[in-house]
């Protein structure tokens, strides 16, 4: 291992799932690609995502105080390379990259047509967080293609892995630890073998 005190880019955890977050204030919508977002509680169901103040979509949550969360496929990677390279306040980005939405059922803010699951989100709380905000939505509502879960996804989502790089997941490799296996890891632990 080597020690440093500071890095350039911390990205040291990708990868990271990709998310395009919608966001809608009177009739101007926008998607932009976020890896920096996680689940927060699961009761309340509470999802925070963080976005710089640069961003249009920054500006639209603040305003609208709603968002949408839309996770993708790895063969939509490109669409999430495309709305994270460009801003919504230079190009119209549904137009430019026909990109397909649904209306969302509790929100205003719109969904992603062919993503394998959305929350909708109404904002329950923002912090400035160094150079970014993280936006804290409460989940109203959620939409998911059936087929792409089972007890798990079944789907390869869109993985960050930094430096315009994305990869997926190889499902041949998965590994399950149950609870049984770790009782069972215990039990021979406490017995001394």
């Amino acid at each position: 291992m080597v020690f440093v005190e500071t890095l350039q880019k911390y990205n040291l955890h990708y990868p990271a799932n990709v998310a395009l977050i919608c966001s809608m204030y009177e009739e101007r919508i926008n998607v932009m690609a976020a890896a920096w977002h996680t689940q927060l509680s699961h009761d309340p169901p509470l999802y925070g995502v963080s976005i710089s103040p640069k961003r249009l979509t920054h500006d639209l949550i603040l305003s609208s105080k709603e968002f949408t969360v839309n996770f993708i496929r790895y063969d939509q990677s490109r669409l999430a390379s495309f709305v994270g390279k460009t801003s919504g306040r230079d190009i119209d980005k549904l137009n430019v990259f026909e990109i397909n939405l649904t209306n969302g059922k509790k929100v205003k803010v719109p969904i992603l047509s062919d993503c394998y699951a959305a929350y909708e989100c109404k904002l329950v709380d923002f912090r400035r967080t160094g150079d970014h905000t993280f936006f804290i939505g409460l989940i109203v509502g959620v939409h998911y293609d059936p087929n792409a879960f089972t007890q798990i996804i079944n789907v390869q989502p869109t993985l960050y892995l930094g430096s315009d790089n994305y990869v997926t997941v190889d499902f041949s490799t998965k590994r399950v630890h149950d609870e049984k296996q770790v009782k069972d890891y215990l039990s021979k632990w406490v017995q001394g073998g």
